[in-house]
Parts: structure tokens; sequence; C-alpha cells
């Protein structure tokens, strides 16, 4: 009895912290790619995006509603075809004007939704939205 206590004394903290918690069987790493915050969060896809981890953003960084949508609709239930997918939208072109969002745009933070804009890139916001204590990416652009 002891021992089930402290295992799950043990366990707990990493609960608690989303440690441990998997989606499409990719670990969640809020260490590495902490979303506690919409600067963070968007940090966060930036860095993974840059480092490749196009798995990872597409389970945990982007918008879970409406991953878990397009892949059970559009995909038939094939993740890899949505990471595909999504890999395929973040070119160089497209990561580069990210990073220059990143810099140069502010933010606009409310409870549950933040948006980073700038005047100087026209028709071209990022969109964050708060699920739980986690932020992540919005798709609201047009294709």
């Amino acid at each position: 009895m002891r021992i089930a206590a402290l295992l799950v004394a043990l366990a707990l903290p990493a609960v608690l912290l989303g440690q441990g918690a998997t989606r499409f069987g990719v670990a969640l790493d809020a260490a590495t790619f902490p979303q506690a915050t919409p600067q963070e969060a968007f940090a966060s896809f930036l860095k993974a995006a840059q480092q490749n981890r196009i798995t990872y953003v597409v389970a945990h960084l982007a918008d879970p509603a409406f991953i878990d949508e397009r892949v059970e609709k559009l995909y038939g239930g094939k993740f890899a075809e949505q990471v595909a997918d999504t890999a395929a939208r973040l070119d160089p072109g497209t990561l580069k004007l990210l990073q220059r969002l990143a810099k140069e745009a502010e933010w606009n933070v409310a409870e549950k939704e933040a948006i980073l804009t700038t005047k100087a890139i026209e028709n071209r916001s990022v969109y964050m939205k708060k699920v739980g204590d986690r932020w992540f990416l919005q798709n609201k652009q047009s294709p």
C-alpha cells in the first residue's frame, strides 16, 4: 500500500505539469517547449519548426481541436498525413515570415486568446488560444 502511495506521489507532479501526456504517440515535452504564455508557445513553435520537429508541432503546439478534426475527417485518422501537410506549409519562406513576426510584431493578449500582429506585414497575424493551462496556435488564415 505504501509503495502504491509513493508511486502516485512521484507521478503526480509530472501529471500536473503535463509531462508524460501523449498525443498521437508523441510525448509532451513542456520543459523544452513551454506553453504557459502565448509568447512561450509561439517561441516553442518556432524552435520545434526550426528543429524540423513537425510531428511535435502538430501533436502538441497546434490547436488540438483543429488537428483532431482534420486527422479524423480529412485524413481518415492518418496522423502522418496531417504532419506531411503541415511540413509542406512550413516552407523556409513561411518560417522566415513567422520569425519576422516574432521580432517585429506586438501581442494583444486576452484571457483565452492572443493575437500577434504588425502593420508592417499586411494580412498576416498569429492567433493563439488557451486550452486548460497551455497556449496553442490557431489556424485562422484563409487558404
